[in-house]
This record gives structure tokens, sequence and C-alpha cells, in this order.
């Protein structure tokens, strides 16, 4: 089995949670803790502890920050060779508020150096692009890169739109990928379809696979996740998990559950099980990655809580 090439952002992340109810604008006593980020490097280091041989693609500054994330997601196995590190430039950083039961309240990310991920770049790694089974990236790429990606790449495209508002950059370009995971709001505007109702979810994801996308993973946070793809449409359920520490990174673990479990030819069905057993997995832990990450720990979940 091949490599997969990533292509997108990694930041350094600050997590903030509170010890209880929220009082706005002012200071709350709470826990505190750092960690490595960015959706696209957070699918890597996932991929990385289900044994996946990952290299990843992105920009980083000639600071702290940067040189550890590139420590960091050498020590967690991800090939970090064809990143850049751009003197006199901000290494992405991004902090997020969580209330006392572990929802991410407010968040806020410093990723302008993302924009440096540029066209060149993507001409500069066709090689690396090209000779991977397949290529993750995140919504975070500008209009022109993501244009210039499926130009150059042959390779099957999987896309997190990360937020609505990159989805609302991406939508002319959503035809280019060949499998993709937006949450309710990122279908919404993916489709200008909305997504209010079980019906208008299945709606939205058949006007996104009429403009090209093969399959489409749509998470629905505790209403669990739906499919549609060539097998038709399959809804993922769980039962009650009261195990959640930290909401953040869910999404990209379940992306990557995803790609693991494609490529080992697990049916559609086991597939979306899978995915959601790897956010879940993801959510019991404080960090962004869980370290208790692992295919063992993935189906454990599956058999315990997915319906």
């Amino acid at each position: 089995m091949g490599y997969i090439a990533g292509i997108g952002g990694a930041n350094m992340d600050i997590h903030g949670r509170s010890d209880r109810q929220l009082i706005m604008r002012d200071s709350n006593p709470g826990s505190l803790h750092t960690s490595l980020g960015g959706v696209c490097r957070n699918i890597c280091e996932n991929l990385a502890r289900l044994g996946e041989d990952v290299r990843l693609i992105t920009v980083v500054g000639d600071d702290v920050q940067g040189r550890g994330i590139l420590e960091g997601c050498t020590k967690a196995g991800i090939d970090m060779r064809a990143a850049r590190v751009l003197p006199g430039e901000r290494s992405s950083s991004y902090i997020s508020i969580m209330d006392g039961d572990g929802d991410m309240l407010l968040a806020m990310s410093d990723m302008h150096i993302i924009k440096q991920l540029n066209p060149q770049i993507i001409d500069e790694s066709r090689d690396l692009l090209c000779g991977a089974d397949l290529v993750v990236c995140d919504g975070n790429l500008s209009a022109k890169t993501i244009e210039r990606l499926s130009q150059v790449c042959d390779r099957p495209l999987y896309l997190d739109p990360v937020s609505t508002a990159w989805a609302r950059e991406l939508r002319p370009y959503i035809g280019c990928f060949d499998t993709i995971k937006p949450n309710r709001m990122e279908l919404e505007i993916l489709s200008d379809c909305p997504v209010d109702t079980p019906e208008n979810v299945e709606m939205a994801c058949d006007i996104v696979r009429g403009r090209g996308v093969r399959r489409v993973f749509v998470s629905l946070g505790k209403d669990g996740m739906f499919y549609k793809g060539p097998e038709g449409a399959i809804w993922g359920a769980s039962r009650a998990f009261d195990g959640m520490v930290n909401a953040t990174g869910a999404g990209d673990a379940s992306l990557a559950g995803i790609i693991y479990a494609t490529r080992r030819g697990y049916s559609a069905e086991d597939t979306l099980a899978f995915g959601m057993g790897a956010g879940m997995v993801a959510i019991s832990s404080s960090d962004t990655i869980s370290r208790e990450m692992s295919p063992a720990a993935i189906e454990n979940m599956v058999k315990e809580y997915i319906k």
C-alpha cells in the first residue's frame, strides 16, 4: 500500500475549558493547554497513528511555534520533508474556548501564512502529489490553489471544508473532489439548499454529487453521520455517549477513519461506522489528537456505541 499526501494547515492550538458556566466579558477560571492542530495536519496525524504512511505539504514560520510544529509532527509519524519554513512569517495558531461540558463556544485562528500555500507550491510538489494513493486537503487552501491542485493532481482528492466561510470560497470547485466531509452548515453552503430536515440533508448531498463529488459524509454532531454515495443513502447513529472531554478534532479524526476504512475495502456502512468511531475516540481525549487513536480503539467504540 502506498502513501497518502496531505496539503493544508498546521497550527499550534491553545485550548481553554471553563470550570463552570462561562461569564462573557469576564475572566473565567478554567484549564489551558497547548497542542498541535490544523485540520489537514490533524487528519494526517490521525492517519499516522492508524499506521498509514503520510506526507504533509504545509508552511510554517521560522519561529518557536513553527519549530514546535515540525518537531511534533515528525515525532507523531508524519513525513514533514515537503513542509516549507518561511522566514518573516508567523506560524499558524488557533485558540478555542470551551464550556464546562467540553463544547466549543468560541474560537479564533491566525492562519494568514496559509496564503503562502499557493499554486506555485502545487507545481513544485507535483511528483509527491501524483505519486500518492490519494490526497487529502482542508478548506483553508485558496480557491486558486484548489483549482491548480485539481489540474495537476490525478489522484482522488478528499476534502474537509473546515468552515462555512471557506466552504463558500470552494463551492465553485467542489466537483474536483472524490470525497468530502462537511458538517450540516457547510453542506448547506456547498449545495445552496436548506438542511433543516433529513430529506433536505439527502437532497443537499444529491446536489453536491450532481456537481461531481462521488461520496459525501455529513457530520451531524450528536445526531451521528449521514452518507450518500454510489451505494445509496446510509444514516449512522450512536448510542448515548457520555465520555466527551474535548469536541475539537472530532471531524478531523472522522475523515481519517473514513480514509483508513476506504483503503481497506470496507463497505460503505462499515466505513461510515468506522469514521464515527474515530470521532468518538478523538472526543474522549483532552488533546486535539487522542494518544489512544488506533484501529483497535476505533473498533471498540464501534462495537460499543454505533447502532
